[in-house]
């Protein structure tokens, strides 16, 4: 009797507790494998967050009543996510990373531009999740011990944001997989125990009046605060998903993964204001740490790993990302390295928040807001040249060179992300007095320091601006024709 035959190996195929060895690489269809469900573990991690419950009180501050501003609030965030859904398509049809699969609507060159501006987001959101992990050691630390210093624990709260982030994020995408989906179900166990020691602090007394500049501020602070962050790198998670798989079901539990928490979390927030002004307005100050000001002493260790553990989850996504937008801006690098270097501005950039400039930290905060109105404008482009122009998929040369299909610079894509974040910064305001005078230059007076001014009316404008724009500048740099023609004359993996 024969042998049975060897079982057939994949020499490409890594363990999932290996070191991803791909960078920019594309993603061959014989190397995929799974499910569009397994994206809903990294998305739902990084976004079940004990801030959140802060980001709630602070649409609550805004004065519309607690139904409309969660209504508002979980209008933002699904529509927010729907995007990252949505972009997340380019992964699994180009198997190439988000910011890479953006030279086909900018150019190889010009992409730069916009990659410039993620890199600053991302390594920018990292930081101040380190910062604030950091804030919140420091709270627990006083109350369990007012007489003792803060700063070791401080110090070990930084450091450990940092490590695990930077080992986690080296390991790469399949080690985050694995992480993320335990994470979500620790997150999701603790977070039942906060709400449940919390409820009776809530109310849902209305004392506000609905006005659509409130609830337009609502939705756009939601945004921004989450969906439109992500945006950027959600190809990022998909690409090594099989092409086969359904897109319905990538956008699906890329949405449901990101918005399901924090809908509870920002509704549970907005009536905790109600219940609690004095909580609610000394979070504005200290966001993760004032929400453990009632909770009892036996919960305050659990809460602060809570508060570390979810801002290591969204910043080793933050910190691996980044890692592939710097090798897409041009820096020759292995992509481990490069995830070491963004881990080093981090700890430069937290540390110097933390321990030597904490006044810093707002402004800092405000423009990292200000950088979400061209990262609008972006989002508006990408997802307009993926519904129009993408429905073959990506030209795989074309995606790694500068004289290929794409070209140098799309002048469609790069015109587009001047002109409607130029508009998009005009109709911003920020209460960050040094960035504040640069921005609302489109509103009157009365505009700019009334409810319109605060609703981030730019965000919402510059992404729809640039989606038109391009949508109807595109077909004079290439017809759609040729490109097709490059798609199906080329390797798509």
């Amino acid at each position: 009797m024969a042998a049975p035959p060897p079982p057939e190996t994949d020499p490409d195929r890594q363990s999932d507790w290996a070191v991803e060895r791909k960078g920019l690489e594309w993603v061959a269809d014989h190397e995929r494998r799974g499910a569009p469900r397994v994206l809903f573990w990294p998305w739902a991690a990084p976004n079940i967050n004990v801030i959140i419950v802060t980001f709630g009180m602070y649409v609550a501050a805004l004065g519309m009543g607690w139904l409309s501003a969660a209504i508002a609030a979980a209008v933002g965030v699904v529509l927010s996510f729907l995007l990252v859904g949505l972009a997340a398509l380019a992964g699994q049809q180009g198997g190439a990373p988000t910011m890479v699969a953006g030279r086909a609507a900018f150019g190889f060159h010009g992409n730069k531009v916009a990659s410039v501006l993620s890199y600053l987001a991302l390594v920018g959101w990292e930081t101040v999740g380190a910062v604030l992990a950091t804030l919140a050691a420091k709270t627990v630390a006083l109350r369990l011990n007012p007489s003792a210093s803060p700063t070791p624990v401080m110090i070990a709260a930084f450091a450990t944001v940092i490590v695990v982030s930077t080992v986690v994020g080296i390991y790469g995408l399949h080690v985050i997989l694995r992480v993320q989906k335990w994470l979500t179900i620790t997150f999701g166990l603790l977070t039942i125990v906060y709400l449940v020691l919390t409820a009776p602090r809530v109310s849902f007394h209305s004392t506000g009046h609905f006005g659509w500049g409130a609830f337009a501020g609502g939705v756009a602070f939601a945004a921004t605060a989450f969906g439109l962050g992500w945006v950027n790198c959600a190809a990022d998670y998909s690409r090594y998903l099989p092409r086969s798989a359904s897109r319905r079901a990538v956008v699906g539990w890329t949405t449901f993964g990101g918005s399901a928490a924090p809908v509870v979390l920002m509704g549970f927030g907005i009536v905790l204001a109600a219940g609690d002004p004095a909580q609610a307005k000394a979070a504005n100050t200290d966001p993760v740490g004032a929400l453990a000001a009632h909770l009892p002493t036996w919960f305050l260790v659990p809460y602060l790993v809570f508060a570390v553990l979810s801002f290591i989850a969204a910043s080793l996504m933050d910190l691996y990302s980044s890692g592939l937008v710097l090798l897409t801006m041009g820096v020759r690098l292995p992509r481990h390295r490069a995830v070491l270097i963004d881990a080093a501005l981090v700890t430069v950039g937290g540390g110097y928040v933390v321990f030597a400039a904490p006044d810093f930290f707002a402004p800092f905060q405000a423009f990292l807001t200000v950088i979400g109105v061209p990262m609008a404008a972006w989002t508006g482009i990408f997802l307009t040249d993926l519904w129009q122009r993408r429905r073959h998929g990506y030209d795989r040369a074309a995606l790694y060179r500068p004289d290929g299909a794409y070209g140098r610079v799309n002048r469609a894509g790069l015109g587009a992300l001047i002109a409607a974040s130029a508009v998009g910064l005009g109709l911003v305001t920020s209460a960050d007095p040094h960035i504040g005078r640069l921005l609302g230059y489109l509103f009157t007076r009365a505009a700019r320091e009334g409810s319109l001014g605060t609703s981030n009316l730019g965000v919402f404008v510059a992404l729809g601006l640039a989606a038109l724009i391009y949508a109807l500048t595109h077909r004079v740099v290439q017809s759609p024709r040729a490109e097709q023609d490059s798609v199906a004359a080329g390797d798509r993996g």
